[in-house]
């Protein structure tokens, strides 16, 4: 999948904080990511934005 511009910002006006986790991840992947992604592996799944800090937009 290609992630756009216009799908991220989509998904962060969406608001849907059940699927969405945003990471810091300045230099490297954070080992919280790998809790998340299995978090989302057991569920309905979910979109894991790197780079950018945590918001609250629920």
């Amino acid at each position: 999948m290609d992630f756009s511009n216009k799908i991220v910002r989509d998904t962060l006006l969406n608001g849907d904080c059940v699927t969405l986790e945003c990471k810091r991840a300045k230099t490297e992947v954070p080992k919280s990511v790998w809790e998340t992604y299995s978090a989302f592996a057991n569920t309905i799944g979910g979109v894991i934005l790197l780079g950018i800090e945590n918001i609250k937009i629920c």
